[in-house]
């Protein structure tokens, strides 16, 4: 009976302070986890590893960094350059029909749709820029001759050749040798050796000396690793 009376009461004693118990234990759990804070210095809040924003590990230093080259692609100019090392202009271009210059070979004034640039003989003259040989034959007035399609409907006539190195079909590039100088040109030999030298755009004759001297130029992409 007693045994009983005693279960009751407690019973009764739970019931009329529980408030105060959770109270109480609450107390005791928040003081447990400040004690263990303050014993291991670690923030509760930070999960293992330091910055949830860090890898496993917790220092940033040691994320490998990807170094692989990366390609870009940029645009560079490509200028045409001087088929040969010339001394001097002889006959010059005309740009008109009514326009002429004295041919000392013909000993007339006539019309010239290209320039004549001496150099000594067996001068190597060079493809101005890279193109196909399109044409190379051998005339009485231009001597050999080779023509070359430089793109964008560009096309140069190199003549007054010798030693001619390329064949048509040929891809050529910019620097690479087609012939060498001489005087097989018939119609110009007063001239002396020489590059006889012809330039169509779109199937009109253009002043070859604007691309003998650099001043035209192609924009061309390409790739390149940073």
């Amino acid at each position: 009976m007693s045994s009983t009376n005693q279960t009751n009461k407690f019973t009764r004693f739970l019931r009329n302070n529980a408030a105060l118990l959770l109270l109480v234990f609450c107390v005791v759990a928040i003081s447990a986890v400040v004690i263990a804070v303050s014993v291991t210095g670690d923030d509760p809040n930070t999960p293992v590893g330091g910055n949830p924003n860090d890898p496993i590990g917790g220092n940033p230093s040691d994320t490998p960094v990807d170094e692989t080259p990366k390609p870009v692609i940029v645009k560079e100019k490509i200028y045409f350059s001087s088929p040969v090392a010339y001394q001097s202009v002889g006959m010059e271009y005309t740009d008109e029909e009514v326009l002429f210059v004295f041919n000392p070979t013909l000993n007339q004034w006539a019309t010239h749709n290209g320039v004549d640039l001496i150099a000594s003989e067996n001068t190597p003259v060079t493809a101005m820029y890279d193109g196909t040989v399109v044409e190379v034959g051998e005339s009485y007035g231009m001597g050999h001759y080779v023509k070359v399609d430089h793109g964008e409907n560009v096309i140069a006539t190199y003549a007054s050749l010798a030693d001619v190195q390329v064949v048509a079909g040929q891809n050529v590039q910019k620097g690479e040798k087609i012939g060498a100088v001489s005087t097989t040109a018939s119609y110009e030999f007063a001239d002396g050796a020489h590059l006889h030298l012809e330039i169509t755009q779109n199937g009109e004759h253009v002043d070859p000396m604007a691309y003998v001297n650099g001043e035209i130029y192609r924009e061309v992409e390409k790739t390149v690793t940073e």
